[in-house]
């Protein structure tokens, strides 16, 4: 049996998070692009598909072909690269209209039709789910409550499949302000940013939210390095 954590394998975060990201809740990484969200999403799946799990990357923008290519050979990702599966969601207006609940979801059946049937009955588990990014779709939607209106009904989807899932999300530079439009829906949620620290331009991360756990609330510095994201 699982548990109830889905760790990263990043032992640091992990600590921090009270093990990794909640196993049946959802999960927010939001920031701007470039900052290695992609990359810790990534090493989540890499992590769970290491121990067996059934691992879903997919992709919004960029053909997930391509992100195979650009960390592949990369050694927190090589040993398990094969063993996640890469996925695609090309989405235009129609495949949203009308807007119903049906029609948002039906979305799953086409995208994963061997997960899932016409029915949307789970046909297999999904243990780790990743889409990146949901900004894609929010800019496909054009309206802020209809797209929150979605997001809501995928995440009680995943809920109900029990399907730890980690949205990503971009955000421009009055992200500051806000903390994605999910915020209010994830259990548990990571912003990242560039920051200054003695003199330096770096990458740092804090924990926006974690429920049930009394994470630390201060800026973490981290750096990107072959062997994926290091606190």
């Amino acid at each position: 049996m699982l548990q109830k954590i889905a760790p990263t394998g990043i032992k640091k975060l992990d600590e921090a998070m009270g093990g990794g990201f909640p196993r049946d809740g959802i999960s927010l990484l939001v920031g701007p692009s470039g900052i290695g969200k992609t990359i810790l999403a990534v090493q989540w799946l890499a992590e769970g598909a290491r121990n067996g799990e059934n691992c879903i990357y997919i992709s919004t923008t960029i053909p997930a072909e391509a992100i195979v290519v650009y960390y592949g050979n990369m050694p927190f990702l090589r040993d398990a690269v094969d063993k996640i599966e890469w996925r695609d969601m090309y989405l235009s207006p129609r495949d949203l209209v009308p807007f119903t609940k049906e029609k948002m979801l039906k979305i799953f059946n086409m995208i994963m039709p061997d997960y899932f049937d016409e029915n949307l009955n789970l046909k297999k588990r999904i243990d780790r789910l990743v889409i990146d990014s949901l900004t894609t779709i929010e800019e496909i939607v054009g309206d802020p409550s209809m797209f929150r209106y979605l997001g809501a009904t995928w995440i009680r989807f995943f809920h109900e499949k029990k399907i730890a899932t980690l949205l990503i999300e971009e955000v421009d530079f009055d992200f500051k302000k806000r903390a994605g439009e999910m915020r209010n829906f994830s259990e548990a949620t990571i912003m990242m940013d560039y920051m200054e620290h003695m003199n330096l331009h770096m990458r740092a991360m804090k924990i926006i939210k974690r429920y049930g756990y009394n994470h630390p609330t201060y800026w973490m510095p981290f750096h990107i390095r072959e062997e994926g994201i290091k606190l």
